[in-house]
């Protein structure tokens, strides 16, 4: 299959693309620097489309006798809530308007768990967004939607929630978040680290998020036609919890403290996995990928 695919030399999208370079696909990646990622650079079988995602024209030339779009790309993060209508949505929606129109058939697009805000955390539908990054992603589920419609195109919004993990390939980036990085300092400088409590998330490994891509770029379309799926682990973990095994990882005598703001305990695991699950018939652990995690940022440079 010919793919086209947004973002593809960042954290997320690099694992996205290693995974559909294993599955055997033809890759054309659209990169604001094609020379970030040296294991991308030297493969041949990527072609790769200087531009960002408001070069339009650049976007079209990538577009062109592609069977897949796979949109991983951020625009935008932070600011007003015009700009990032106008710096994240608009640019996702021409993107999913004008791979409509060149004729590609499937559409996956990375959102957020942000897009439910305070609504049931589950792929209902339902949502209420608490932020402006939230609002965009939920914007760009509706008009993926309503342009898989139009279309007749097969189209899955798919939602991560914090997504961690090493370089998959040479020269691939880490995420970006200092959350972990930080503790893993104070860990191996025996300093006391401070935590609210009952503070965390269902984390997930990006390798595991890659599964979820590559599922549903290879399922039925009369099974997963159009829909939303939530890629988190079966596990919430606290910050405490996470500061706790770089402590005991990394045999640190760091002391952590929790500060009680109120926040009540998680009921289980409030964001709800069942659709993978009950589709594709995997979920998804996230403590023996954090340990791997947490012992390879000890190994970088303070």
């Amino acid at each position: 299959m010919k793919i086209f695919v947004t973002g593809g030399t960042g954290f997320i999208g690099s694992y996205v693309a290693k995974a559909l370079l294993d599955d055997g696909h033809e890759l054309t990646l659209l990169a604001r620097n094609p020379r970030k990622v040296a294991a991308f650079e030297a493969d041949e079988r990527i072609r790769f489309v200087e531009g960002s995602m408001e070069d339009y024209a650049a976007i079209a030339r990538g577009l062109e006798g592609q069977d897949a779009c796979i949109h991983v790309a951020l625009s935008w993060l932070g600011g007003t809530a015009e700009e990032n209508a106008v710096r994240e949505t608009l640019p996702t929606i021409r993107l999913f308007q004008a791979a409509a129109e060149a004729g590609v058939m499937k559409l996956l697009f990375t959102s957020s768990i942000a897009s439910f805000g305070t609504a049931r955390h589950d792929d209902t539908g339902y949502i209420r967004p608490m932020n402006y990054y939230g609002a965009a992603k939920a914007a760009s589920e509706a008009y993926l939607m309503a342009i898989a419609y139009e279309y007749g195109l097969q189209a899955n919004a798919i939602r991560p929630g914090y997504t961690f993990g090493n370089p998959c390939v040479k020269g691939g980036p880490l995420y970006p978040d200092l959350k972990l990085m930080d503790m893993v300092k104070k860990a191996r400088a025996n300093e006391p680290m401070t935590f609210v409590k009952n503070d965390g998330t269902q984390f997930i490994w990006a390798g595991d998020l890659a599964k979820v891509y590559m599922a549903l770029l290879h399922a039925d379309i009369r099974e997963h036609n159009r829909g939303y799926f939530t890629a988190v682990s079966t596990e919430h973990r606290t910050w405490a919890q996470i500061a706790q095994m770089a402590v005991d990882l990394l045999g640190s005598r760091s002391e952590i403290t929790l500060i009680d703001k109120g926040r009540p305990a998680p009921d289980g695991t409030p964001i709800d996995v069942s659709r993978i699950r009950d589709s594709f018939g995997f979920s998804f652990t996230a403590d023996e990928r954090m340990k791997e995690h947490l012992l390879y940022l000890s190994t970088l440079e303070p």
